[in-house]
């Protein structure tokens, strides 16, 4: 018979006990305490309602089978049944004590185990010829450089191509060093061993949708296994939205700690999150470096046959128009370079960039 992690026996055919595999649910293992499990199931309640997903009855559906699993490993961990087992404790007998007398003991070490070793006269003069050669190499290249650049006929053209290399390397450079930036804090370990999701444009080509993408590493390697019950989630890869409305510990709890953090902000990464009396109000995000997915819903009927927008239109017209902005405020909606701008719900005007983000509006 197979044992679990927890010390306990696993269930035939697995690798985990009954208790273990409904905390892998909430992405907890076997230390867990009551509260937490309580916070936990709380939290991928609201993520994984339902009524969320109305635009797509597949996701849909397949939310509402996810949140029967999370259900149904609660109310296992919540019974008698899912309760830790007793662990017993290690007992001082005689015969341990004796057994740890009877143990060579080891010889004390003699001060510490390192020890500096002054380097070769060798190493030295290698050290101090190797610099004398960068230096005299700088000092050669800043020369040719003074020169080719007071050159009256080709100076011009040479500063132009060496700033233009010059400013494509310290690009790369910033973007890479970026890169090992977020690299370096995703190996963090986080509380709820969040990732960043994967942001893709909807069939609009504007905002997030719903795709193949991971809320945390414990969802993405346990979706497809047994549920607790008989609950089975369908084979789809979903991953819940920020939305308006979620306080500052919800929000933390889907995408983990934040890189920064003020009164009323949020930062990860480049992407900032903005609330306002305790509750998300408004986003700036940014979908290369630090993709967060968002979504907004209409707050109202809209004609599923709109296809464009004009000046006088509501939010819930230009939701189901351009979807979700990557720019919220109570005042604008931001598609790239394209903002869109209202006065009492309703669009006064709008800045449209065709080059980034085209703004569907009537001609």
């Amino acid at each position: 018979m197979r044992t679990c992690s927890c010390g306990d026996s696993a269930e035939d055919g697995r690798d985990r006990c009954a208790r273990c595999s409904a905390l892998e649910t909430f992405g907890l293992d076997f230390r867990a305490t009551a509260d937490q499990i309580k916070e936990a199931h709380r939290t991928l309640v609201k993520v994984w309602h339902p009524d969320r997903f109305e635009g797509d009855p597949k996701l849909k559906e397949a939310a509402g089978a996810r949140l029967k699993a999370i259900n149904a490993a609660y109310v296992f961990l919540t019974s008698k049944a899912g309760e830790p087992a007793a662990r017993p404790r290690p007992s001082n007998s005689p015969s341990s004590s004796s057994n740890m007398s009877a143990r060579p003991r080891r010889r004390a070490a003699r001060g510490p185990s390192f020890a500096f070793r002054m380097p070769s006269l060798t190493k030295l003069l290698g050290f101090a010829v190797l610099g004398c050669g960068l230096l005299i190499g700088m000092l050669f290249v800043k020369a040719v450089d003074s020169y080719l650049a007071a050159q009256p006929v080709t100076g011009r053209l040479y500063s132009e191509v060496r700033d233009g290399v010059l400013a494509n390397f310290h690009a790369a450079a910033k973007g890479l060093w970026s890169q090992t930036g977020q690299s370096l804090q995703s190996l963090i370990p986080q509380k709820s061993a969040s990732v960043s999701p994967t942001v893709v444009q909807n069939e609009n080509g504007t905002g997030p949708e719903p795709v193949a993408s991971a809320a945390s590493v414990n969802y993405s390697q346990t979706l497809h296994r047994r549920e607790i019950g008989n609950a089975h989630a369908e084979r789809v890869r979903l991953t819940p939205y920020i939305t308006t409305g979620l306080t500052e510990d919800e929000v933390k709890a889907i995408l983990g700690a934040p890189t920064g953090a003020s009164e009323d902000r949020l930062t990860y990464g480049a992407s900032e999150l903005d609330f306002a009396h305790g509750k998300l109000s408004g986003w700036k995000i940014d979908p290369v470096l630090a993709p967060i997915r968002v979504k907004l819903w209409p707050d109202a009927a809209v004609d599923p046959d709109l296809t464009s927008f004009a000046v006088g239109s509501s939010k819930s017209a230009v939701l189901a128009v351009q979807g979700t902005p990557t720019y919220l405020s109570e005042n604008q909606f931001g598609y790239g370079g394209s903002t869109v701008y209202f006065q009492n719900n309703r669009v006064v005007s709008w800045k449209n960039d065709p080059s980034s983000v085209p703004l569907r509006v009537e001609p």
